[in-house]
């Protein structure tokens, strides 16, 4: 029997290193990695029956690198916010996004509202998480619980997440083996799968193993 498939999670990671392989600037290399999840979730959501897709785009740390790398994502993001608002048949899912936007401009934060404001007629989610800290996440959400626990005594429902599954897959692209602070107390029973190629360059394919990957292993969650 297949193992049931309701949320696919991706640390795209390799971007970068992808620009510098195709000796390219770090625009297109981010602009193909935001175009290879609008790709890969359409095909999530048009061939299995997982409901939610994760995207680990910026973590907090990432906003350590350098002013002008930071600039670039923004425009990306700006650009990808732009195209997706303006041609919805791209794609047939809803779109969230999950982080801290305080370093955002109120442009792209006005774009983000919009495009979050677009219902498909369907129960199909893309959450795109930036300025995003697993660890934030649950030390933000025990203080909540301590405020609010003789009121709401399930902790889970002080995290940015509150309401989604926890993911049954992760894949994290560009050959690190790691998490890097993403969806930490979420992925206690997730099965990690972890790939050589860059973000970019993942495909249907590659998916299409992992998911066959994933219907063998007998999922038992601790018992």
């Amino acid at each position: 029997m297949k193992n049931k498939l309701n949320h696919v999670a991706f640390i795209m990671d390799g971007n970068n290193r992808w620009s510098k392989k195709n000796k390219t600037n770090k625009y297109n290399g981010y602009k193909k990695g935001a175009n290879t999840i609008i790709k890969l979730s359409n095909y999530i959501f048009h061939n299995t029956e997982a409901k939610y897709v994760s995207a680990f785009a910026l973590s907090k740390n990432n906003l350590n690198r350098s002013r002008n790398l930071i600039l670039t994502l923004k425009k990306i993001l700006l650009e990808f916010l732009n195209k997706v608002i303006e041609d919805e048949t791209t794609f047939q899912f809803n779109i969230r996004f999950i982080g801290n936007r305080n370093f955002l401009s109120q442009e792209i934060k006005k774009k983000i509202d919009q495009l979050e404001r677009l219902k498909k007629n369907n129960n199909k989610t893309l959450l795109i998480y930036i300025n995003y800290s697993g660890k934030d996440d649950i030390e933000q959400a025990v203080l909540k619980y301590h405020q609010n626990f003789k009121k709401i005594n399930k902790f889970n429902n002080f995290l940015l997440t509150s309401g989604i599954p926890d993911p049954d897959i992760l894949v994290r692209t560009g050959g690190f083996n790691r998490l890097s602070d993403f969806l930490i107390y979420q992925s206690s029973f997730t099965e990690l799968f972890f790939s050589k190629k860059l973000w970019p360059d993942l495909n249907k394919n590659d998916l299409s193993k992992i998911f066959s990957k994933y219907n063998s292993i007998e999922r038992k969650f601790g018992i």
